[in-house]
């Protein structure tokens, strides 16, 4: 109860803090890279520090927090903890170069933080578990100077039995119809969870969809399956970030036996 507290509470709440405390944690003057941190990460996170990551570009901060160890080193072993951690790194590092590329931060301007903006990137992780599986869900805040900062998530969630990298699908069984099932949740509890003025059914239609890309960002929490929706998805950005939390037991006749 305790975890998805937490959870709730970082993404609900990411938006509105993100900004501002991420310019207070990152207001010492800028160097181009600490002692040890690399300029280039490279796409499959090779580059990456052991104990987290941080850049202070002339106008621009990165921050990046990530596992060095997964509990599938003591359930399952040495090789699927470490293709485990290759997994998350890599996610990190590409999530770092397409940042410094497609924000282009290093050829950003003073003028920016005269504003009280810099170019930012912040990337933090909370882990869930079950009996059977452990996730790892990451919060990325960005800020590239648009009209306002953006946040997304991306989860991983690993069986603790096989080591195995779990999609959404895979924890159903096969043929189940999973994604209508999923659809006709959220669009029956989303308007009461967005609330405020806010749920808008075209919206929420549009963004639960019965396709998997809709329903990616997943994680188990003992006896419940939660859902992660970024701003956009199923509401205006006002809205924030979503979440839906399922108990297992309403889905229970299409879950496989060992994810019930």
């Amino acid at each position: 109860m305790k975890k998805r507290a937490l959870v709730g509470i970082v993404i609900v709440c990411g938006g509105i803090l993100a900004g501002s405390v991420l310019y207070a944690a990152f207001r010492p003057a800028p160097a181009r890279a600490p002692a040890g941190a690399p300029d280039t990460v490279g796409a499959s996170g090779a580059g990456l520090p052991a104990l987290g990551y941080t850049e202070h570009g002339p106008y621009y901060d990165i921050a990046a927090n990530y596992p060095t160890t997964t509990p599938l080193l003591a359930s399952v072993g040495a090789s699927q903890n470490a293709a485990a951690i290759a997994l998350m790194r890599g996610f990190i590092g590409s999530t770092i170069e397409e940042f410094k590329a497609g924000g282009n931060p290093a050829s950003s301007t003073p003028a920016a933080e005269v504003q009280g903006r810099r170019e930012a990137l912040q990337i933090n992780y909370l882990i869930s578990s079950s009996p059977r599986t452990v996730s790892y869900i990451f919060t990325v805040y960005e800020d590239t100077l648009g009209a306002h900062e953006n946040i997304f998530f991306h989860t991983f969630t690993f069986d603790t039995k096989t080591g195995a990298l779990l999609l959404l699908a895979d924890i159903f069984a096969p043929q189940a119809p999973y994604l209508d099932t999923l659809s006709s949740i959220s669009r029956a509890r989303l308007p009461g969870i967005i609330g405020g003025g806010y749920a808008d059914t075209a919206f929420i239609r549009s963004g639960t969809t019965p396709e998997d890309k809709n329903f990616a960002n997943f994680f188990v929490d003992n006896s419940m399956l939660t859902l992660l929706f970024p701003p956009y998805q199923v509401g205006p950005y006002a809205a924030g970030p979503q979440t839906l939390s399922i108990p297992l037991s309403t889905v229970k006749d299409i879950l496989k036996p060992e994810y019930r």
